[in-house]
């Protein structure tokens, strides 16, 4: 919800390749958000690009790369350093090569984690399309599911604080300036967390007036989540005996797939819960 385009590495020695490929997805986009193309023409270069840059380091969403470069296994000795020596398990990595027979697609996917392998004269426009499109999903879906179980460990680890619950969702909480166009809020029975004044005004204005539209039920006990047109979204979860009244708002650049919020109503209701059961050791504002 709070991505801007889609980070995507390219790694080909192959100046040509590297041309056409970018020229053939630079105007694809994947639920409404373009692509931001990175190229690198050896493993060395793709190395220290990850290095250098922060963004292709942390959140690249999917890199496709040549087998042989300047060695004939390089590609796959930098899938190797992608996904063992970073530690990195999420980014979508797909093997294209104009040389199958130096590493054959088996014992490439079972020792390299690959998402996919393909040769380099089934690399038309459709194909990358359909393998950009799906691996995307997929970094998303993965990603949010990862972040998801993360920060639910967190609350477990938690519970019984309320102030040690505010710690464990500051990650999420609050209005900085980098959350300027996507801004959030987290409100737990009419109250504001990590908001001043004029913030929490603000969330409660639009809890208001998202409360008041139609939204689609996420379980028979009334939670639901609504969306206006101007991209903010509210997922709701109702107060009951054992469980605090908790909304989550928030401002997407994107219409988020149903997973995603299954995931996210999943989340706020365990901080419902939670919250309930927890001593108020810490004011809420």
């Amino acid at each position: 919800m709070f991505f801007k385009y889609w980070p995507v590495l390219l790694v080909d020695d192959e100046p040509d390749v590297l041309a056409v490929s970018r020229l053939a997805i630079k105007n694809f986009e994947v639920y409404g958000l373009p692509l931001k193309i990175y190229t690198a023409g050896s493993k060395q270069e793709a190395i220290a690009l990850i290095k250098d840059d922060v963004e292709v380091g942390c959140s690249l969403a999917v890199a496709l790369l040549d087998v042989v470069m300047e060695t004939e296994r390089a590609g796959l000795d930098l899938c190797d350093y992608i996904r063992n020596h970073l530690g990195n398990k999420l980014t979508q990595i797909y093997i294209r090569t104009g040389q199958p027979g130096i590493a054959p697609e088996r014992e490439v996917i079972d020792r390299y984690d690959i998402n996919g392998y393909f040769t380099k004269v089934e690399t038309t426009e459709d194909k990358l399309y359909s393998l950009l499109k799906s691996s995307i999903r997929q970094y998303l879906a993965y990603g949010m599911a990862l972040a998801t179980v993360d920060l639910a460990n967190s609350l477990i680890e938690a519970a019984g604080s309320r102030r040690k619950l505010l710690y464990a969702l500051s990650p999420i909480g609050g209005l900085s300036p980098e959350q300027a166009e996507t801004p959030r809020w987290l409100i737990i029975d009419g109250e504001v967390l990590f908001a001043d004044e004029i913030d929490a005004d603000r969330g409660l204005q639009l809890l208001e007036r998202l409360g008041g539209l139609e939204g689609m039920p996420l379980n028979p006990a009334g939670d639901r989540y609504v969306q206006d047109s101007q991209g903010y979204w509210l997922i709701e979860v109702k107060r009951s005996p054992t469980q605090a009244q908790v909304a989550f708002l928030f401002k997407s650049r994107f219409t988020p797939p149903e997973l995603i919020v299954s995931l996210m109503h999943g989340f706020v209701k365990q901080l419902a819960v939670l919250w309930r059961q927890s001593r108020a050791d810490i004011l809420v504002h």
